[in-house]
């Protein structure tokens, strides 16, 4: 289940080359009262000796995932990642997530390989010498992933041990509806469907202190869009692509601009930063990129 960590999610993009059009039939709910984010580490703490449920920074994966944190409470620093697939994947689809984690860590050129994760069918997982080890398997059919949010304070044999309890979890895991929509967002849909070349059957929007994020994905692909003002991650990131050597202006917002890979970032009139990724690689599509950033922008007006 590849994921993209917000901050340098414009230097790690090149995710993949898988081009599935497959998808997963999905019956839209209606939105709920509160979104599910914190659900499953709010279940699962109490079955894990030392530990408790903890919010998350959320990030891009395909499929869209809900996520939160699990905190040792002894050691504040040492954090479990958790994300929960909001669908179940086919056997073909969660063999073309873990190719996409191959590509990555082969481009990234780390000192490990993906391995068998050791639990269930199917499962990886990567233990870099100079990074935070990482886990995906499968509870019900849902991917599920679990990284240690800070490099060296945890081990991969923790994570395991996680993983075989959200396996056997009393109750099973909670459930997660499609669609978390908002309304500002739907001006988007049809451009970020062209760009994932299928139908957006899972959304994850939320109006964050006044901005906007946007997210529409299928079984096997993702597209965010996301904003925030001076000193935001969306605004380091717009300073980033707009410095890049490999950048040019395009037509959107106040000033917008796009890397050669297709990320792309813009800024409003009153100085809203907004910023496009998509994941795995091959969504990273230049000229729908654009036009999706096009069709979004009155949003953030």
């Amino acid at each position: 289940m590849r994921r993209i960590t917000a901050a340098v999610a414009v230097v790690l993009l090149g995710l993949s080359a898988c081009d599935s059009h497959t998808t997963s039939q999905v019956v839209p709910t209606p939105k709920p009262t509160s979104t599910a984010t914190g659900d499953l580490c709010e279940r699962l703490a109490p079955h894990l000796t030392g530990w408790k449920a903890a919010e998350a920074e959320s990030r891009l994966t395909a499929p869209l995932a809900d996520d939160c944190s699990l905190v040792d409470t002894t050691q504040e620093l040492h954090r479990v990642w958790v994300a929960l697939s909001a669908i179940p994947v086919t056997d073909a689809q969660f063999a073309q997530s873990r190719q996409s984690d191959v590509d990555w860590v082969t481009g990234m050129q780390y000192a490990a390989k993906v391995v068998d994760g050791e639990v269930g069918p199917g499962s990886w997982a990567v233990d870099p010498a100079a990074a935070a080890p990482w886990l995906v398997f499968r509870a019900g059919k849902r991917p599920v992933e679990l990284r240690m949010e800070n490099d060296g304070s945890g081990t991969l044999d923790e994570l395991r041990s996680i993983a075989e309890t959200i396996i056997a979890l009393p109750g099973g895991l909670p459930a997660a509806p499609a669609i978390i929509g908002q309304p500002e967002c739907a001006r988007g849909t049809v451009a970020a469907e062209r760009l994932l070349g299928e139908k957006a059957v899972l959304r994850r929007d939320a109006l964050t202190d006044g901005y906007l994020r946007c997210q529409w994905g299928s079984a096997t692909r993702s597209v965010v869009v996301r904003s925030g003002g001076l000193g935001s991650d969306p605004a380091l990131d717009f300073g980033y692509v707009k410095g890049g050597f490999k950048s040019h202006r395009v037509d959107v917002g106040a000033e917008g601009w796009q890397q050669t890979d297709g990320e792309v970032a813009f800024r409003t009139a009153k100085d809203a930063y907004i910023e496009l990724m998509a994941t795995p690689g091959s969504t990273l599509r230049p000229g729908l990129l654009v036009a999706l950033a096009q069709a979004i922008a009155p949003a953030y007006e």
